[in-house]
Protein backbone atom coordinates (compact mmCIF):
# COMPACT_ATOMS: atom_id res chain seq x y z
CA UNK A 1 0.00 0.00 0.00
CA UNK A 2 1.14 3.44 -0.68
CA UNK A 3 1.44 6.13 2.09
CA UNK A 4 1.31 9.88 0.97
CA UNK A 5 1.67 12.31 3.72
CA UNK A 6 2.89 15.51 4.47
CA UNK A 7 4.50 16.22 8.23
CA UNK A 8 4.82 19.43 10.07
CA UNK A 9 5.87 20.90 13.37
CA UNK A 10 3.03 21.90 15.24
CA UNK A 11 3.34 25.59 16.17
CA UNK A 12 0.40 25.92 18.20
CA UNK A 13 -1.90 23.00 20.16
CA UNK A 14 -4.77 23.41 17.94
CA UNK A 15 -8.53 23.72 19.54
CA UNK A 16 -11.31 21.19 19.37
CA UNK A 17 -12.51 17.78 19.93
CA UNK A 18 -9.45 15.40 19.73
CA UNK A 19 -8.95 11.55 20.64
CA UNK A 20 -5.93 10.41 22.36
CA UNK A 21 -4.21 7.60 22.53
CA UNK A 22 -0.70 6.60 24.09
CA UNK A 23 1.63 5.39 21.56
CA UNK A 24 5.29 3.53 22.02
CA UNK A 25 6.94 2.04 19.12
CA UNK A 26 10.54 0.43 18.52
CA UNK A 27 12.65 -0.48 15.61
CA UNK A 28 13.99 -3.64 15.07
CA UNK A 29 16.00 -2.43 11.81
CA UNK A 30 19.48 -0.28 11.82
CA UNK A 31 20.05 3.33 10.67
CA UNK A 32 21.69 2.15 7.83
CA UNK A 33 19.26 -0.14 6.25
CA UNK A 34 16.70 0.80 3.71
CA UNK A 35 13.57 -0.23 4.87
CA UNK A 36 11.90 0.51 8.36
CA UNK A 37 10.15 -2.20 10.64
CA UNK A 38 9.20 -1.75 13.59
CA UNK A 39 6.58 -2.78 16.42
CA UNK A 40 4.14 -0.14 17.99
CA UNK A 41 1.69 -0.72 21.06
CA UNK A 42 -1.09 2.01 20.25
CA UNK A 43 -3.24 1.81 23.34
CA UNK A 44 -4.50 -1.99 23.76
CA UNK A 45 -3.34 -2.78 19.55
CA UNK A 46 -0.10 -4.06 18.22
CA UNK A 47 1.53 -3.91 15.24
CA UNK A 48 4.15 -4.88 12.99
CA UNK A 49 4.99 -2.57 9.88
CA UNK A 50 7.13 -2.41 7.21
CA UNK A 51 8.09 1.21 5.44
CA UNK A 52 9.88 1.69 2.51
CA UNK A 53 12.57 4.98 1.90
CA UNK A 54 11.19 8.06 0.67
CA UNK A 55 9.74 11.28 1.72
CA UNK A 56 5.81 12.45 0.41
CA UNK A 57 5.02 9.04 -0.66
CA UNK A 58 6.44 5.65 0.21
CA UNK A 59 5.29 1.85 0.94
CA UNK A 60 3.97 0.68 3.76
CA UNK A 61 2.27 -2.50 4.82
CA UNK A 62 0.97 -3.32 8.54
CA UNK A 63 -0.18 -6.11 9.93
CA UNK A 64 -1.70 -6.51 13.53
CA UNK A 65 0.07 -8.90 15.62
CA UNK A 66 -0.87 -9.97 19.51
CA UNK A 67 0.51 -9.22 22.85
CA UNK A 68 2.99 -11.51 23.81
CA UNK A 69 4.42 -11.45 19.86
CA UNK A 70 5.29 -7.60 20.82
CA UNK A 71 6.45 -8.45 24.15
CA UNK A 72 8.64 -11.21 22.41
CA UNK A 73 10.34 -8.72 20.13
CA UNK A 74 9.85 -5.76 21.72
CA UNK A 75 13.33 -6.05 23.51
CA UNK A 76 15.21 -6.18 20.41
CA UNK A 77 14.26 -2.50 19.75
CA UNK A 78 16.56 -1.58 23.10
CA UNK A 79 17.85 1.90 22.14
CA UNK A 80 15.64 2.38 19.34
CA UNK A 81 12.34 3.60 20.96
CA UNK A 82 9.82 6.35 21.04
CA UNK A 83 7.11 7.25 22.79
CA UNK A 84 4.25 10.05 22.33
CA UNK A 85 0.88 10.68 22.44
CA UNK A 86 -0.82 10.64 19.60
CA UNK A 87 -3.93 12.63 19.53
CA UNK A 88 -6.78 12.53 16.31
CA UNK A 89 -9.32 15.15 14.75
CA UNK A 90 -9.87 16.72 11.47
CA UNK A 91 -9.95 20.05 9.87
CA UNK A 92 -11.90 22.10 9.38
CA UNK A 93 -12.89 20.87 5.83
CA UNK A 94 -13.19 17.33 6.98
CA UNK A 95 -9.39 16.15 6.34
CA UNK A 96 -7.82 13.77 9.03
CA UNK A 97 -4.72 14.63 10.94
CA UNK A 98 -2.56 12.82 13.43
CA UNK A 99 -0.47 15.09 16.09
CA UNK A 100 1.94 13.06 17.82
CA UNK A 101 3.34 15.20 21.66
CA UNK A 102 6.79 13.35 22.42
CA UNK A 103 7.23 11.89 25.74
CA UNK A 104 11.10 11.61 27.16
CA UNK A 105 13.61 13.41 25.76
CA UNK A 106 12.19 14.04 22.84
CA UNK A 107 9.29 16.40 24.51
CA UNK A 108 8.50 19.33 24.34
CA UNK A 109 8.54 18.10 19.98
CA UNK A 110 5.06 18.11 18.58
CA UNK A 111 4.09 16.57 15.05
CA UNK A 112 1.19 16.42 12.93
CA UNK A 113 1.01 14.42 9.89
CA UNK A 114 -1.93 14.19 7.17
CA UNK A 115 -2.64 11.28 4.95
CA UNK A 116 -3.83 11.78 1.19
CA UNK A 117 -5.08 9.79 -1.01
CA UNK A 118 -2.95 10.96 -3.92
CA UNK A 119 0.15 13.44 -4.16
CA UNK A 120 -2.15 15.84 -6.64
CA UNK A 121 -4.11 16.17 -3.36
CA UNK A 122 -0.88 16.10 -0.95
CA UNK A 123 0.83 19.30 -3.24
CA UNK A 124 -2.31 21.56 -3.15
CA UNK A 125 -3.18 20.82 0.63
CA UNK A 126 -2.80 24.34 2.30
CA UNK A 127 -2.12 23.86 5.71
CA UNK A 128 -4.16 25.06 9.22
CA UNK A 129 -2.15 28.46 10.51
CA UNK A 130 -1.70 26.28 13.89
CA UNK A 131 0.78 24.26 11.39
CA UNK A 132 4.70 25.07 11.66
CA UNK A 133 7.12 24.56 9.24
CA UNK A 134 7.06 21.71 6.96
CA UNK A 135 9.30 18.90 7.19
CA UNK A 136 7.79 16.20 5.20
CA UNK A 137 11.66 15.44 3.33
CA UNK A 138 13.37 15.94 6.08
CA UNK A 139 14.53 12.57 7.41
CA UNK A 140 15.37 14.14 11.13
CA UNK A 141 11.86 14.15 11.73
CA UNK A 142 11.42 10.70 10.68
CA UNK A 143 10.13 8.42 13.51
CA UNK A 144 13.28 5.96 12.91
CA UNK A 145 15.22 8.76 13.12
CA UNK A 146 13.87 10.43 16.34
CA UNK A 147 14.25 6.54 17.81
CA UNK A 148 18.00 6.91 17.02
CA UNK A 149 18.12 9.84 18.95
CA UNK A 150 20.14 10.56 21.93
CA UNK A 151 19.04 12.60 25.31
Amino acid sequence: MTEIERKFLVATFPDGELHAVPLRQGYLTTPTDSIELRLRQQGTEYFMTLKSEGGLSRQEYEIQIDVTQFEMLWPATEGRRVEKTRYSGKLPDGQLFELDVFAGHLSPLMLVEVEFLSEDAAQTFIPPPWFGEEVTEDKRYKNKALALSIP
